[in-house]
């Protein structure tokens, strides 16, 4: 090997040593932990979101979707005489379909047979704000014509208040497994280098803590419980001597 040849792979190998730790230092994987922590928050709900509408079968889809609209209307009507606000409610899905005479459409030679009635649906979503009314006013739209209930959630108006302190209640959370692995490991915890919020945060219903909204007789039970708010974040720490 030349002289000059030499020199330059001596150069080489000490320049690629030396710039490891620097190398290290910059990803973070030096002198770093890094945990996960979570946080949730419950509060009761101020809300109800509510699916119903009514379903009706007919001899002529004229027949089945009159009915049903006749039901709906009187649904929406009792909803404003309760105090729903219109903008509280809205049509959701609106659905005519043939109906077959034991479900079957095609006869033994597979040609197409005539329906035997025809089947109208119309659904609704409403918002309820006043929960203390809530199992009257479900009782008093089955009373009123509504055969059709397909959802029903309670949540808040405004989770951003519920959702910030879970935010916060992870970080300490993060931060208190941080210091348990940095003591554990004989060093100190430093300063945060990165935050990430991770996924799988959201809203549940928590049923441990029901309470039943209906105090009056013939009004529908209604468990309120409460609505949670979770969050999860990632935090790199640094590690100190």
């Amino acid at each position: 090997m030349s002289l000059k040849n030499w020199v330059f792979s001596t150069f080489f190998a000490i320049s690629t040593v030396l710039a490891l730790p620097l190398h290290a230092q910059t990803l973070g994987v030096a002198r770093s932990v890094t945990v996960i922590g979570s946080g949730q928050i419950s509060a009761p709900p101020d809300k109800a979101v509510i699916t119903l509408g009514a379903r009706h079968t007919a001899k002529s889809a004229a027949d089945a979707l009159a009915q049903t609209s006749v039901a709906v209307a009187a649904i929406l009507s009792r909803m404003e005489e309760m105090g729903v606000e219109k903008r509280d409610m809205q049509t959701s899905s609106l659905n005519l379909n043939p109906v077959w005479r034991q479900g079957q459409r095609y006869d033994d030679e597979g040609m197409t047979l005539a329906p035997i009635g025809f089947e109208a649906s119309n659904t609704v979503t409403v918002t309820l704000l006043d929960l203390d009314s809530l199992g009257a006013v479900l009782d008093s739209v089955a009373r009123d014509g509504a055969n059709s209930f397909s959802g029903f959630r309670f949540g808040l108006i405004d989770p951003q208040p519920v959702q910030d302190r879970a935010r916060e209640t992870a970080v300490q959370d993060a931060r208190r497994k941080a210091e348990l692995y940095a003591h554990a490991a004989g060093v100190s915890l430093g300063d945060v280098v990165l935050i990430t919020e991770e996924l799988g945060g959201g809203t549940s219903i928590q049923a441990p803590m029901m309470e039943m909204l209906a105090a009056r007789s013939g009004a529908v039970p209604i468990a309120q419980g409460e609505v949670s708010q979770s969050a999860r974040v990632k935090i790199i720490f640094q590690l100190t001597d």
